[in-house]
């Protein structure tokens, strides 16, 4: 059976004997300020581990206090995976232990031992009636079934029995996700002689090695390790359950800010957020709007509380919120947190971040809160499909999964056979990118409704818009995601018939060109007229003549000329109109010419030869460049050896 690494955090009232209770567990103080200096990079003050007979590697989190208890319980609570519970014999259930088992449950710990501390102190009896107040106390709640250890941590006293039974836990619960996210809020920084930058956390989830580089956030610093400690020994990896010390480089203690997270990848940060609220203190009642101190991870926020689903919140009532943040955190789904009264001595609830990155919901309109009900339900089909509604643009299963923290292919099932109806998706050959059903109406219609619009201004041309030009669809948001949704886009409505492909362009498939007499007549005009100048380009300025002797419009002359052109009878080079026999007749003397010197051509040659201006030989040449036939050496022009080795010469 492989080592789990598991965390343990300790509760209880201030004096009820946590910290000497650790240390007849470990043999380690956790107030000692000498021991852990002498330790070099260590687990954190307030923190120890315990390895134990099973093999299992136990983490302790020590909290010496009852203010300490709140914010350092916050910060360790996605990282503890059960918790030792310390009632003092001779003092019994005092309220701040009510309080802490109620933020225990809150931060959603399901298993513990309770420790009946202190028993050298009294009597049998009042040992049997303070074990009969902690069943009753503890009635209903996770720690219902949970064994009650007596123990004096002075004389060890039920030590060996505590150890064993702390083994026996460790077996049923089990090892925290150590595949994706790397995620790990740092509860302490400090600067070391010799190693720099050190700092400590519990590992909520992933794994990573110390060749891997890691992430500060929210600021996105890319930083790394130079070595990694769990349990006081240097590691080369560290995993979810694990305390570990991270030694950096690249970080300076005086950038460190409370909620800091190490990361192996950049997450998003958010101020808004939208949450699954509790109040567990009595005579406590939250209105529409509220001021509290939030607590998540190592974040301590006064933040603004929004109530959704309920104008009034009460003492053991739940309902959804949105919380607004005071500046960038960073958290995900079902992450646990902690709020208290602005004045922070009084706790009053708590719950789990249903959505990090929600739309604004001040107006609390129901289709928006519908939507946030349906991501709090936890059914992954509503999380994905809560995604693609809130995206202003298409999504992909991978964005998707990163937001969720769930391995893409857990979403396949999903996608293919669970999608409400209101979303739709598009797979290529390595993605799968999901958009809601309306919007991929309004993508269509887009496109058929601006091509119809240029059909109709381009009457004569064969053509319709280019994959670039059809990608503004989607405005200046142009990502991978709505590239591999419009070629599918297209194909879906190709294979309808309702657009048609050619060469590079995309048009209706009901578009045809209809020459009338009337307008075969004008084109041939034009063409003539172009064909009429011989070896020299033509000036705009001459078709615009034309148009005013034939009384048509300029607009329809440039339609002519646009169909000239698609045709490939002429070319519109450098503001000029060249025939395509001018070219073509170019071209040919052009070969001649350079198959048979290594010298090249210059401009004034080719326009000897031709017979035309300097200004058209040159157009022609320049275009010839373009084209990759020839290629420019000073004042001459050489065949280029692309073009010699595809013609053979």
């Amino acid at each position: 059976m492989d080592t789990k690494h598991l965390i343990m955090g300790t509760a209880g009232h201030v004096d009820h004997g946590k910290t000497t209770l650790i240390k007849a567990l470990t043999g380690y103080d956790c107030d000692t300020h000498k021991q852990e200096k002498e330790r070099g990079i260590t687990i954190n003050l307030g923190f120890s581990h315990i390895d134990l007979p099973n093999g299992n590697s136990v983490g302790i989190v020590d909290v010496p206090g009852h203010a300490d208890f709140i914010k350092t319980m916050v910060a360790g609570a996605c990282g503890i995976d059960f918790v030792l519970l310390v009632i003092a014999a001779d003092e019994g259930i005092m309220p701040q232990t009510n309080e802490h088992l109620e933020i225990m449950k809150t931060l959603g710990i399901t298993k513990g031992i309770i420790i009946l501390n202190k028993i050298d102190l009294v009597d049998e009896e009042l040992i049997e009636l303070a074990t009969e107040e902690i069943m009753d106390f503890v009635k209903d709640s996770f720690l219902d079934d949970a064994s009650v250890i007596q123990v004096s941590s002075q004389t060890k006293q039920g030590i060996e029995e505590l150890i064993n039974e702390i083994s026996t836990l460790t077996n049923i619960i089990p090892q925290r996700k150590t595949e994706g996210l790397f995620r790990m809020y740092i509860d302490r920084i400090f600067t070391q002689e010799g190693f720099g930058t050190i700092v400590n956390g519990s590992i909520i989830s992933g794994t990573i090695s110390k060749n891997e580089p890691v992430f500060l956030l929210p600021n996105e610093k890319e930083l790394r390790i130079r070595r990694l400690e769990h349990h006081g020994k240097e590691v080369t990896q560290v995993s979810a359950g694990d305390r570990a010390s991270f030694n950096l480089v690249g970080f300076k203690q005086k950038e460190f800010k409370h909620g800091m997270v190490l990361s192996n990848k950049k997450i998003k940060s958010t101020k808004l957020i939208d949450i699954q609220l509790k109040i567990y203190q009595n005579d406590v009642t939250l209105g529409l709007w509220n001021q509290v101190i939030f607590l998540l991870g190592t974040n301590r926020l006064m933040a603004r509380i929004h109530l959704l689903d309920r104008d009034r919140l009460k003492s053991g009532e739940n309902c959804l919120a949105q919380v607004y943040l005071p500046h960038p955190i960073i958290t995900q789904f079902t992450d646990k947190f902690i709020i208290r009264n602005s004045s922070g001595n009084l706790t009053l609830g708590g719950g789990h971040v249903v959505d990090p990155y929600p739309l604004h919901h001040r107006r609390r309109r129901e289709t928006q809160v519908e939507i946030v009900k349906k991501i709090a339900s936890g059914e992954l089909e509503e999380m994905v499909a809560a995604e693609v509604r809130k995206s202003a643009l298409p999504i992909s299963q991978k964005t998707i999964a990163e937001y969720l923290d769930v391995n893409p292919d857990d979403l396949i099932e999903v996608i293919f056979q669970k999608l409400p109806g209101d979303i739709v998706f598009y797979q290529s050959k390595d993605e799968t990118i999901l958009l809601q059903k309306k919007m991929n109406t309004v993508y269509q219609n887009k496109i058929l409704t601006g091509l119809k619009d240029f059909h109709i201004k381009n009457p004569l041309k064969n053509s319709g818009r280019t994959f670039k030009e059809l990608m503004g669809i989607f405005g200046e948001d142009q990502t991978h995601e709505t590239k591999i949704t419009l070629t599918q886009i297209l194909q879906n409505l190709e294979e309808k018939a309702k657009l048609k492909q050619n060469g590079n362009s995309w048009m209706l498939a009901s578009h045809e060109v209809n020459l009338n007499n009337e307008l075969m007549a004008m084109i041939k005009k034009a063409d003539d007229l172009i064909r009429s100048k011989g070896n020299n380009a033509v000036d705009p300025a001459e078709l615009n003549d034309l148009a005013i002797d034939e009384k048509i419009s300029k607009k329809q002359i440039e339609q002519i000329v646009s169909y000239l052109i698609d045709n490939g009878d002429i070319y519109f080079l450098q503001q000029k109109y060249l025939h395509s026999t001018l070219v073509k007749k170019a071209k040919k003397i052009l070969l001649e010419q350079l198959t048979d010197t290594t010298e090249g051509i210059k401009v004034s040659q080719l326009r000897d030869l031709l017979n035309t201006n300097r200004g058209t030989a040159m157009i022609l040449l320049e275009f010839f460049d373009s084209e990759n036939i020839t290629l420019r050496k000073g004042n001459f022009r050489i065949l280029t050896k692309k073009y010699k080795d595809k013609m053979n010469l």
